[in-house]
This record gives C-alpha cells, sequence and structure tokens, in this order.
C-alpha cells in the first residue's frame, strides 16, 4: 500500500475534512461557473463547441480508466448489459446518489440521479451540465460501443428537476 505523502496527512478528523472539502468543493462550482459565463461573453459559440469536443474526449478517455477500474473489456460492451458497472463508478465518484435504475437491460442503461454537490453554483447557468457532462457521458457511450446512443440528459437538478436522468441504449 502507498504511503500518505505529508501533504495528505490533515491534522483534523475525517469529518472536518469532508466538510472542508464540500467547502472546496463549492468553491470550484463557483470558479467554474464564472469562468463558463466568460467564456460564453468572449467566445460565444466557438467557446460552447469546443468544451463540447472537450468534455467528449474527457468522457472518451474517462470510459477507458473505468474500464481499467472495473475490469471490463471492450467486449463486455456488445450490449448495455455492463453499462451500470462503469456508470455507478463514475456517478459514485462524483458523490452522485440513486435509488436503482429506470431501466438496466441489455438493451438501454436509464438512470437518475438524485444528488449532486454543484446544483447551487450550477443552477445560476443550467445549460453547463448539457454542455460539460451531457457531452461527457456521449463520450462514455461513445468509447465503450460506437453503437451506443444517448442525448446526455433529459432531466436535470440545475433546471429544477427532481433529478438527473439520462439514458444510453443500443
Amino acid at each position: 500500500m502507498k504511503e500518505v505523502p505529508e501533504y495528505e496527512k490533515y491534522p483534523v478528523s475525517q469529518g472536518e475534512m469532508g466538510k472542508r472539502y464540500k467547502n472546496w468543493t463549492n468553491g470550484l462550482a463557483h470558479q467554474m461557473m464564472v469562468l463558463y459565463r466568460v467564456g460564453k461573453e468572449t467566445g460565444g459559440e466557438k467557446f460552447i463547441e469546443r468544451l463540447k469536443e472537450e468534455y467528449f474526449r474527457i468522457g472518451r478517455q474517462s470510459a477507458l480508466s473505468s474500464m481499467r477500474a472495473t475490469g471490463t473489456t471492450k467486449e463486455d460492451f456488445k450490449d448495455c448489459s455492463s453499462l451500470s458497472k462503469i456508470c455507478d463508478l463514475i456517478d459514485d465518484s462524483m458523490a452522485n446518489f440513486w435509488d436503482g435504475y429506470v431501466e438496466n437491460t441489455a438493451g438501454a442503461l436509464e438512470k437518475e440521479i438524485k444528488t449532486c454537490p454543484v446544483v447551487k453554483s450550477w443552477s445560476k447557468e443550467p445549460e453547463i451540465c448539457d454542455v460539460l457532462l451531457g457531452e461527457f457521458v456521449k463520450g462514455v457511450a461513445y468509447e465503450l460501443n460506437p453503437q451506443f446512443k444517448t442525448d446526455g440528459f433529459s432531466k436535470l437538478l440545475v433546471k429544477g428537476d427532481n433529478c438527473c436522468r439520462y439514458r444510453i441504449e443500443l
């Protein structure tokens, strides 16, 4: 097991660190909102399209690292039956929680996320989720199997919905 570096040896409890990390996450979410607004104002649609390209690419990379983490291979994604392994790993790492699935079959994975640590900040510019996370999901799906299709999110907490909902289907 790797030794914990000195810069990660905090003189407070894990509970206290959780509170501080939540504050850190809120601060980063706010900073992303500022950068998004400035980018939209100065770069317009070109900025938005470039963000979409980048988050699609990041999604593809995340799919590859998630396959390594879950012990899956491209062969496991001939249909949608293994998608939950990847999507659950990603959602869990982002502090997103869910109550089962709307659908989890060979034909489709549809999931509703009930929580999100950035809703308060990002609801000021709710399209940011479609631009960043919608394209990320599309990149993940494409990398796992180019035949997977998704329109991104059909519901978003940042738009006032009761959940974030996405569907990936074959």
